[in-house]
């Protein structure tokens, strides 16, 4: 199943941000020439998170060494060692990405169809202390087309919801609006399904 795991709009060209999934440390890059990469936040050397590195064009180098690893995933260069060439057995874990309805996808399990979507325009992402049943019964909703993402009616809005589990009970949600440009009122909106869920979970 593919799952959404952040907006597009919140990893810019040359930015990278660590991701939870369902316990999984990630990190999400995106080079200068917007490709954007899924990996696990772990150096192949010595285990320093990605997320700490820097992107310097169409590659991103561990803070720790500055071991380079480029869009395949493999690593292109170890400054200690400027003229070794680098084996390509030395490589970053990589997990498949897709970006769809302004979403950066990814998925744990095999290979299945990924989104399509409408065009949307993002809204926020935000933790959620319930997990996603809580949710998604509060707006009794259901997934659609077998991915993490549903769509919910707010005073006159369509918002869609994609959703990801960073860990038992929390669950984070990507918001995109599909049929308003009223962004405030979307965000509000969110924000309320947040203290309803979490009301509905202490209850």
């Amino acid at each position: 199943m593919w799952i959404p795991i952040a907006l597009s709009r919140d990893v810019p060209n040359g930015v990278t941000r660590a991701v939870i999934l369902e316990e999984r440390e990630l990190v999400i890059w995106r080079s200068q020439g917007g490709v954007a990469q899924v990996w696990e936040d772990r150096c192949p050397h010595r285990g320093m998170r990605l997320s700490f590195g820097f992107v310097r064009g169409e590659a991103l180098n561990c803070l720790y060494h500055g071991w380079q690893y480029g869009t395949s995933a493999g690593c292109q260069k170890i400054p200690a060692h400027p003229d070794l060439v680098v084996p390509n057995t030395i490589r970053a874990n990589a997990y498949p990405l897709v970006e769809r309805g302004q979403l950066i996808w990814t998925r744990l399990s095999a290979e299945t169809t990924a989104p399509e979507l409408p065009a949307a325009l993002p809204v926020a992402s935000i933790a959620v202390d319930a997990d996603a049943d809580a949710i998604l019964a509060l707006c009794a909703a259901a997934p659609q087309g077998g991915a993490q993402i549903f769509a919910v009616d707010f005073d006159g809005m369509t918002l869609q919801i994609g959703w990801h589990e960073s860990r038992a009970g929390r669950t984070m949600l990507h918001a995109t609006l599909r049929s308003s440009t009223d962004l405030a009122r979307a965000l509000a909106a969110l924000h309320r399904l947040r203290t309803d869920a979490e009301r509905r979970v202490a209850a």
